[in-house]
């Protein structure tokens, strides 16, 4: 058990890496590209659209990372009101819920995808698969981490559900 919480950490630490290299990369792009625009009238309309591609990749690679670290948006004061006992299956049954939505992002994702993708983008002119693809594949990456999320509360103790009291 002790292997698969290592594997588990250092997976995490790279889909963290990911997360934040491309959101540092969009950064650099961004901040590199309004000084060209504005400081020498330079505009490439490739690297806007990469810029639009990353900031869509960053967007949609967060939601699993959101998941992983509970900061997906919760309304919790009824919830806080309820043994934890109770609070365990509301989890377990909050995370089946994500689940659907995010089955239903990821079918729909993925129709619009096929539907548009054969079309080239105006700057780097790739097919819109590519683009759309990332739909697809971060609720797909996003899934596993609810299951992931699912199971832990499923196989947790209720004393992990214990609100600390204030």
């Amino acid at each position: 058990m002790n292997k698969l919480k290592k594997l588990g950490s250092v997976v995490e630490k790279i889909y963290m890496g990911i997360g934040a290299a491309a959101m540092g990369l969009l950064a650099f792009l961004v901040i590199f590209t309004v000084i060209m625009r504005y400081c020498f009238s330079l505009s490439w309309k490739s690297v806007s659209e990469f810029n639009v591609l990353l900031f869509t990749f960053t967007t949609f690679w967060g939601l699993g990372l959101n998941v992983l670290k509970n900061e997906h948006v919760a309304v919790t004061i009824l919830y806080d009101k309820f043994p934890p006992v109770v609070r365990k299956w509301i989890s377990v049954l909050n995370y089946l819920v994500m689940l659907v939505v995010d089955i239903l992002f990821i079918h729909y994702g993925w129709a619009y995808t096929v539907k548009m993708g054969k079309q080239l983008s105006m700057g780097m002119e790739i097919p819109m698969f590519y683009m759309y693809g990332l739909m697809p594949v971060c609720g797909v990456i996003c899934a596993l981490c609810i299951i992931i999320k699912g199971v832990l509360a499923a196989t947790a103790p209720v004393s992990a559900f214990k609100i600390a009291e204030q």
